[in-house]
């Protein structure tokens, strides 16, 4: 386990439950997990974060699978639970999974400087099994993500070079999506508050997207 110097517990579980725990200077979402990649010394690498659970029937499948794998890496599904409760309908029971399950040497994580994804040298397969995330147990913790995740939204976008539209649009665009292609508006409360979050995410990192590029242009006149 790669551990940031963390100000909770999870370090001292890590530890209890017999994990060996490298503490390094926070470097980025996928720089992190990178570097535990290269730490590792078996054959496979199973990459979990810290607020997700692997379940009895996904590590009795992954051990099955491996007997005698026929693809470099695997896709997992990850359902998501806001304040305890799982988000059903607005879409992410449809998604295809992540790749989380891979054989060392085939595969990094992307470089990207949030929403990273694994990279995969090879053939992709998909379990069964969820991998449970439990993301934001309370407003306050999830207050605190959009406020960290939308910075780095930004840069992302302005390296690529991706955005369109302004703000109001682009954060009402993804509430209606959200609600209403995604099938959000019947999944009940506690869905509606992750969504408004998340159109509150898209508001901010578009907007301060548009002020990076700004001051990039006054500093190329200048």
């Amino acid at each position: 386990m790669v551990d940031a110097n963390s100000h909770d517990r999870t370090a001292t579980i890590a530890r209890g439950w017999g994990a060996q725990v490298l503490t390094r200077e926070w470097s980025g979402y996928s720089a992190q997990k990178n570097y535990g990649i290269e730490q590792a010394t078996q054959p496979w690498v199973l990459s979990v974060d810290a607020d997700e659970v692997v379940t009895p029937a996904l590590a009795k499948e992954i051990e099955q699978t491996l007997l005698a794998p026929r693809h470099e890496a695997y896709r997992i599904f990850r359902p998501t639970y806001f304040m305890g409760r799982p988000l059903h309908h607005y879409g992410r029971g449809r998604e295809p999974g992540h790749i989380r399950l891979f054989r060392r040497g085939t595969a990094r994580f992307d470089g990207r400087l949030v929403h990273e994804s694994v990279r995969v040298d090879g053939l992709v397969g998909t379990l069964r099994a969820p991998l449970l995330h439990y993301s934001y147990p309370s407003i306050r913790s999830y207050w605190t993500k959009i406020h960290q995740y939308a910075p780095l939204e930004a840069q992302e976008r302005l390296l690529h070079g991706s955005q369109s539209g302004g703000r109001w649009v682009r954060g009402f665009g993804k509430l209606g999506w959200m609600l209403i292609v995604r099938h959000g508006l019947i999944d009940g409360p506690h869905a509606w508050l992750w969504i408004a979050g998340q159109a509150y995410q898209e508001w901010l990192a578009t907007g301060q997207t548009a002020r990076l590029r700004r001051r990039g242009a006054q500093h190329a006149e200048a």
